[in-house]
């Protein structure tokens, strides 16, 4: 493939707007300003203003929708297209999307704490069986037969080992 790949850090310049397309998936949009700064006769100058449009799709979208506001400083990586059109009048314009597979806050502009999401219920059918992860049990179970071989657990409750 000849796609393009993008990583940028910018501003956040617009309200995340989460939405369902069609087949139930969930996609996020938003806006993200870039500005590069030089230092030019030592003194530091702004240059233009560019702006992306920002789509992500799935539990991306879902994340983005609870972590990401304006103003928010972004790390944004994904795939870059031009989107280009004629208007009525007969101008051409042009905007710049990003189709993101990571967005995340700049932590060199600030703080952020992580929370993963708890994971989906696991669905039983007659047809599949669903694989339990022995090393999720609690504390308090036996190590699984094949772990033999591993040290011993330490006694420790569960309030202190979360």
């Amino acid at each position: 493939m000849n796609d393009t790949y993008i990583t940028l850090t910018g501003w956040v310049g617009s309200d995340v707007a989460l939405r369902e397309v069609a087949g139930g998936q969930p996609v996020a949009n938003f806006r993200v300003a870039t500005t590069p700064r030089r230092l030019r006769n030592n003194e530091w100058k702004d240059g233009n203003t560019t702006w992306y449009q920002v789509k992500a799709w799935r539990t991306l979208a879902d994340n983005v929708a609870r972590s990401i506001k304006s103003g928010d400083p972004v790390v944004v990586h994904g795939r870059l297209e031009a989107d280009v059109w004629t208007k009525d009048d007969g101008t051409v314009n042009t905007q710049l999307v990003i189709t993101a597979t990571s967005v995340g806050h700049d932590l060199s502009r600030g703080t952020a704490v992580f929370t993963k999401p708890p994971r989906p219920e696991a669905v039983v059918s007659s047809q599949q069986p669903v694989a339990t992860d022995p090393w999720a049990a609690p504390l308090s179970q036996a190590i699984p037969a094949f772990a033999t071989d591993a040290p011993a657990p330490e006694t420790v409750s569960e309030a202190d080992a979360a």
